[in-house]
């Protein structure tokens, strides 16, 4: 899985790939299945996987479901890997 984590969250970066997850930050160009956030106000994650599916042939098969986004404040290194294995995750409880 690879994960694109909004800078200022270096902790968990390292954490993840610790764990064996690929990431990256958002802002890099690259195409992710994730996307890790805190800053609600400026909401960075937009510009993840913008790119046009003719430049990203090949990235993606039949079967790729776009990038699930989580809001890292106040989440453990386990709850996030938690959402990330089993892709749920509800902001809204």
């Amino acid at each position: 899985m690879i994960i694109a984590i909004e800078r200022g969250l270096e902790n968990l970066k390292h954490q993840l790939e610790s764990r064996g997850y690929e990431c990256f930050y958002i802002g890099e160009n690259r195409i992710a299945d994730a996307i890790l956030y805190k800053d609600r106000v400026n909401q960075p994650y937009f510009d993840v996987n913008r790119a046009s599916m003719t430049n990203i042939t090949g990235s993606y098969d039949s079967h790729s479901h776009g990038a699930i986004l989580i809001n890292a404040e106040d989440k453990n290194i386990d709850e996030i890997t938690n959402i990330l294995t089993n892709r749920i995750y509800s902001p809204l409880i």
